[in-house]
């Protein structure tokens, strides 16, 4: 009966030992983890699109995970400046006006993996295909659609091409500037005629393929493809704790491995995740700087 009773206490002493450090690990943890997504489609489609990630990441951390739908770039940067989203995903411009311009304390832990193009994409200036707007001078006194003023490919490189190389101020080349609010906007108003003339990014184009609402970029007319632009970043706020961030970091990069991770990346046109980290965007800091000038505005 004492060895019983020994062995029994010994057990509830292991299984308690293995039980502390797990406890004492996560009790700086939020209790709920908060990501968002600067917008890419429309707000509708990201509650169910996010469910199966969502769900992989509250097994694999052990917390619940919300995801935050902002109406705009901006309120994405804002909300994790100010601690109410803890991760989010953003083009490689607004990761940095997210630090220089909101003072969000955060750092880039994972990039895409593209299947069209790998760790990097590119932003494309299209019109409808048949619509006789093959070329950028064919483009001039029609009406053109631009993202968000935060957007990587939907203005910001795309503006520093009219300014540094095509050297055309838009509002004064185009009948009228618009800003469509997110890149599925700009691809179904071109697809549809609604918009002549927009630009949007290549991954974007995979994912609207992917859901069938367009057939494909044979639907329309490339006027413009920039150079390869770094694939965007997903960051954490850096106080987040060290073993949190290490979880958080390592989840995404073995997304990949999973059933249900190999079919939701494939969806959004991805492979996966890889490494990022803060240099690798620091040429968006040029760009940047670029556009502050007086000569490179609408």
């Amino acid at each position: 009966m004492r060895r019983r009773k020994a062995l029994a206490l010994a057990a509830f002493l292991l299984g308690f030992a293995s039980w502390v450090p797990v406890l004492a690990q996560k009790q700086n943890w939020p209790e709920e983890l908060v990501i968002a997504e600067v917008p890419v489609e429309s707000a509708a489609d990201y509650e169910a699109r996010y469910a199966p990630f969502l769900n992989y990441l509250k097994e694999r951390l052990g917390i619940p995970v919300r995801l935050f739908v902002a109406g705009d770039y901006t309120a994405v940067m804002l909300s994790q400046a100010e601690g109410k989203t803890h991760v989010a995903f953003y083009g490689p411009a607004s990761y940095v006006d997210a630090i220089e311009k909101a003072n969000a304390p955060i750092e880039a832990f994972v990039k895409e993996d593209s299947v069209r193009s790998g760790t990097v994409y590119h932003s494309l200036m299209i019109s409808k295909k048949g619509s006789g707007i093959t070329t950028l001078e064919a483009a001039k006194g029609k009406d053109f659609a631009f993202v968000d003023p935060e957007s990587t490919s939907g203005f910001k490189v795309p503006m520093a091409y009219f300014c540094l190389e095509a050297k055309i101020k838009p509002k004064e080349y185009f009948k009228q500037v618009a800003f469509a609010g997110n890149h599925e906007s700009v691809i179904l108003g071109v697809s549809q005629g609604t918009i002549p003339v927009g630009v949007t990014w290549d991954t974007g184009i995979s994912i609207a393929t992917k859901k069938g609402q367009i057939k494909g970029l044979e639907d329309f007319e490339v006027i413009w493809k920039s150079d390869p632009i770094p694939s965007s970043p997903w960051a954490y706020r850096k106080d987040l704790p060290e073993d949190l961030k290490e979880a958080i970091r390592t989840a995404y990069l073995e997304y990949e491995n999973t059933p249900e991770g190999k079919q939701w990346l494939e969806a959004r046109g991805l492979k996966g995740f890889e490494p990022a980290s803060d240099k690798d965007y620091d040429p968006f800091r040029r760009v940047n700087n670029a556009l502050k000038q007086p000569e490179c505005q609408l």
